[in-house]
């Protein structure tokens, strides 16, 4: 029967009081009937949004509106209102689950650069990679230089089974297993010696994501990946929408039977503004920079191998924002008579974000008052440890393309099992070969050959409030020794000029390591 002949029938069960305060899961519901027939509910996510979105405009109970939505109707719905009009929040009550088994870093990463949606996906720290799970795009795989790809991925395997070998005694004997449990202890070890191998792990490394997100964030996601100017996120860009939005020819009644966002997605398509800008920025930047040679070289500072982490922007007005929007809020006054009675009284701008702090808890995050003060800080990191760092999405990141130009990072402990030689050797082979293939014009093929000790700068902008939550977080004893170091020296960069802030961040600057198993529940 085609979805637009609807069968007449009775509403829904109410309660006799209108006023009568429900809470409940829209999702998946039964109920009755005023006919006494049981029914059970399940909308779609299209039929959902348009159950939700109905409410402000009309008094209808949520349930019986997703009782009164049928297909056709949310398709219209969404036709009109969303991709019509533009009325895109509805569509942020649509959400879709996508499972991604065996696709590369580089393109987790595009996805996971959605800043309003979750993820999980595979950790280098708790799962053993293998050679035959890497993924390039066709255009590299059948180019000239196919070969000495596969012959670098043989090369950084070869080298992650060896070093991983030689490093579990190692860790064994300085970490003795003691009372922990064996599963605990061995998931411990491991941990511990995936941590110092992930480094030879290239981007091209496929792994699984989970991904939760709305329909709004679905159609950026899928216009990035459509857009790019890599061919595999193109084509995993055209995969997802076969998912999510259907099958391009797929008869309509069917596509919105048995996909979850038909209507939504109808114009997630490649963005022509997208595509054309970075080379038509690059060609700028290098005009640029050849005009301007000599008056920006004297100026070539910045964050370093040595010197990782540089603060670019430093509120110097931090405390008193942060103390005159607390006394703003509670002693509701304007904002500008609070600023002139702590303007030039440092000693109270300091009481009153101590006291604003004192009673947190281990888990609880700070006012968001916290947020009107503001930082930045530019960083270099291997990209390893940069696919943890990049997940913090309460902040703005600029991130330069991955590429060799600034070296890599080499775990301590592989000097010590012997390996540091053969360790330089995979890399330089990696970066040669990474140049060729930029050369060649493959710019966007070359980043899948990358291993991940290879290090990537970017810029960071972020209020004092995600600072604390990064920062407490990531300097931490469970953290990877990678991000622990950014972490603590962007904590010593607050320290410098605002030590009152800095003291009230619960920062970790020991040296000390231990597994994130350390502090599970008994029976985990």
């Amino acid at each position: 029967m085609p979805i637009t002949d609807e069968v007449k029938k009775a509403k829904l069960v109410q309660p006799a009081d209108s006023s009568t305060r429900r809470i409940y899961w829209l999702n998946h519901f039964k109920t009755k009937r005023e006919d006494g027939e049981a029914v059970e509910l399940r909308p779609t996510p299209e039929q959902l949004a348009v159950a939700i979105a109905k409410c402000s405009r009309s008094s209808t109970p949520f349930d019986q509106n997703v009782d009164d939505v049928s297909l056709e109707k949310a398709a219209e719905f969404h036709e009109k209102w969303v991709v019509g009009y533009g009325h895109s929040s509805v569509a942020e009550h649509a959400v879709a689950s996508v499972a991604f088994q065996n696709i590369p870093q580089t393109i987790i990463k595009i996805l996971e650069d959605s800043r309003l949606a979750s993820f999980t996906e595979v950790s280098s720290r708790y799962q053993v990679f293998t050679r035959q799970r890497v993924g390039i795009p066709k255009s590299l795989a059948q180019s000239q230089f196919a070969g000495r790809v596969s012959e670098l991925f043989d090369a950084l395997y070869n080298l992650y089974d060896e070093c991983y070998a030689l490093l579990d005694p190692i860790f064994r004997e300085r970490q003795p297993q003691g009372d922990m449990p064996d599963g605990a202890y061995k998931a411990t070890i491991k941990a511990m010696t995936c941590d110092r191998v992930r480094y030879l792990l290239p981007a091209a490394a496929l792994a699984s994501l989970g991904m939760t997100a709305n329909a709004r964030v679905w159609e950026h996601a899928l216009i990035k990946l459509l857009s790019s100017s890599d061919p595999l996120a193109q084509q995993i860009g055209e995969e997802i929408k076969s998912v999510l939005r259907g099958f391009a020819n797929l008869d309509r009644d069917q596509a919105l039977k048995h996909f979850p966002l038909p209507t939504l997605l109808k114009y997630a398509d490649p963005s022509a503004y997208l595509a054309s800008l970075p080379d038509k920025m690059a060609g700028l930047a290098s005009e640029i920079l050849a005009e301007k040679k000599s008056e920006t070289k004297e100026y070539a500072t910045g964050a370093t191998a040595e010197n990782p982490v540089v603060c670019t922007y430093d509120d110097n007005l931090a405390e008193m924002r942060i103390a005159a929007a607390l006394l703003s809020r509670h002693a509701l006054i304007p904002m500008e008579q609070a600023l002139n009675t702590v303007s030039r009284d440092r000693p109270l701008q300091e009481k009153i974000i101590r006291t604003a702090l004192e009673d947190r808890g281990l888990h609880d995050t700070p006012p968001r008052e916290f947020e009107h003060a503001w930082f930045q800080h530019e960083i270099i990191m291997d990209y390893g440890a940069w696919r943890d760092i990049q997940r913090h999405r309460i902040c703005t990141q600029t991130n330069q393309p991955l590429g060799t130009d600034l070296g890599f990072d080499i775990p301590e402990e592989i000097g010590e099992i012997g390996k540091a030689k053969e360790f330089a050797e995979v890399m330089d082979q990696a970066r040669q070969l990474n140049r060729e293939i930029l050369a060649a014009g493959l710019v966007a093929e070359a980043q899948y050959v990358v291993p991940m000790a290879y290090r990537r700068r970017l810029l960071v902008s972020w209020n004092l409030r995600e600072l604390f939550h990064f920062i407490e977080l990531r300097s931490g004893k469970k953290g990877h020794p990678s991000y622990r170091r950014i972490a603590q020296k962007i904590w010593r960069t607050l320290d410098e000029s605002h030590s009152v802030l800095a003291s009230l961040i619960r920062v970790d600057l020991s040296q000390e390591n231990i597994s994130t198993l350390g502090a599970k529940p008994k029976g985990f």
